[in-house]
């Protein structure tokens, strides 16, 4: 009975040992388990947390170059496996998102770090420009060219004030660049012209023997013509928009900072601006026949003369008498015109009564082109000899017309068969004085009627 009775404590206590033992592996793998579901929940939110930050910075302007520093760590965080061994799980995750918070600290880091570096790249591009521009001005570049610039450097230091993410400071900084490389362009081309215009200059004093009045002169014809090619432009461009318009307003102001030279009694000072006039001038005169259009004709009133263009090339010149400068109701309009109607033959009927001393008795052309509203056209004048056309006429009595234009009859008969219906007629004043003079003489309003009609 004994050894039975102890065979059976035996496996007695054999059973119970096991049952204790599996009993106390249930308990180890609740244990572990419930640990392990804490452990990763914390993990995936601060991971959750994590990618949300990575996608924002995205929107924000960092780029994925940017953020390698954090997304390339988190990539070996997600390599690493999980243990099999359950209790071995809880510490794991806890691992991992020790990591993760560490990776959300670097990452806001990081962040500020990239702010800060493009804040302080806007700031010296800015201030590379405003030099830059300065050194332009000191250069004597171009006004427009340097308040353009000026403008689009203060647009730049507005959006850096406002800028509040990385996609806005490299927006700005981007533009600072811009405006900070034409600045460096503008003061290099600007050294270069300068250059050009002390070898021109050097070669004008060997020219004319160091003569200053020789000199002077030649600045002053140069001036002269500028004028009068910026003048027609202006005229041209109260019809529309002047091709290049923007390149002749930098070449009238470039010239106007040397204009003042030629005066001067040094011969190499004047030469400077005789040089800078001729040298502007001929690219203004070369803007001007480039810009002109289809078919026009340039009457100048101080040189009795006109011109017929096809495009940049004159097809016709002639000398003619016009009337005295348009004002009240005797004399030709000066401004920007068009054909307006042409009749062969036409008889012109005075308007003014006999016992004025502007009456005339009716009388009949062969070719007209007629350019206002008022009566004023293009015509032969067969009681006018040819050789008493040109310049000074406009004041002779007998040969100055009521407001209409003298030609030879050829040229009248030409102009006739040649112009088009709507086809422009500037009549400027053609004296040399600056733009702004010229302008101020026109006597219709932009649609080319005379101010006498009511235009």
């Amino acid at each position: 009975m004994r050894s039975m009775t102890g065979s059976l404590a035996v496996k007695a206590v054999a059973a119970g040992a096991a049952v204790l033992v599996v009993a106390g592996g249930v308990g180890v793998a609740l244990w572990s388990n419930s640990a392990s579901s804490r452990a990763a929940l914390a993990y995936q939110a601060k991971r959750r947390a994590l990618d949300a930050s990575i996608v924002a910075a995205g929107q924000q302007g960092y780029s994925a170059v940017d953020l390698a520093p954090v997304t390339a760590q988190l990539r070996t965080l997600d390599g690493a496996k999980e243990p099999w061994w359950l209790p071995g799980r809880p510490a794991y995750f806890q691992a991992q998102t020790t990591q993760v918070s560490s990776l959300q600290v670097e990452l806001g880091a990081l962040e500020q770090r990239l702010r800060d570096q493009a804040q302080s790249d806007g700031a010296r591009q800015v201030g590379d420009a405003r030099t830059s521009i300065a050194l332009a001005q000191q250069a004597n570049a171009a006004d427009p060219d340097v308040q353009a610039l000026q403008q689009r450097v203060d647009a730049v230091a507005r959006a850096q004030g406002a800028a509040h993410t990385l996609k806005d400071y490299r927006a700005a900084d981007d533009q600072a660049r811009s405006v900070a490389q034409d600045a460096a362009a503008l003061v290099t081309s600007t050294q270069q012209e300068n250059q050009a215009l002390a070898q021109a200059a050097q070669q004008l004093v060997a020219q004319t023997g160091g003569s200053l009045a020789a000199i002077q002169q030649a600045g002053k014809q140069a001036i002269y013509n500028a004028n009068n090619d910026s003048s027609i432009i202006a005229y041209l461009t109260k019809e529309g928009p002047f091709k290049d318009s923007d390149t002749v307003t930098r070449l009238v102001n470039r010239l106007g900072k040397y204009a003042g030279l030629i005066g001067s009694a040094d011969p190499d000072q004047a030469a400077l601006g005789a040089a800078a006039a001729g040298r502007y001038g001929g690219q203004i005169h070369y803007a001007l026949s480039a810009g002109l259009p289809a078919k026009s004709v340039i009457v100048s009133f101080q040189a009795q003369h006109a011109w017929a263009y096809q495009g940049s090339q004159v097809v016709m010149d002639t000398p003619v008498t016009t009337g005295i400068r348009g004002e009240g109701d005797f004399g030709t309009d000066f401004g920007p015109m068009k054909v307006l109607h042409k009749d062969h033959p036409w008889k012109f009927q005075s308007p003014w009564p006999k016992g004025s001393p502007h009456w005339y008795p009716d009388t009949v052309v062969q070719w007209t082109t007629f350019f206002t509203v008022t009566g004023e056209a293009f015509h032969d004048a067969d009681w006018q000899p040819d050789s008493t056309l040109g310049p000074g006429s406009q004041f002779t009595q007998g040969l100055q017309s009521h407001g209409c234009i003298h030609l030879p009859a050829a040229r009248a008969q030409w102009m006739y068969n040649w112009a088009d219906v709507g086809m422009p007629v500037i009549v400027y004043p053609g004296d040399g004085s600056s733009v702004a003079n010229q302008l101020a003489q026109i006597t219709t309003n932009d649609k080319g009627i005379p101010h006498s009609a009511g235009g």
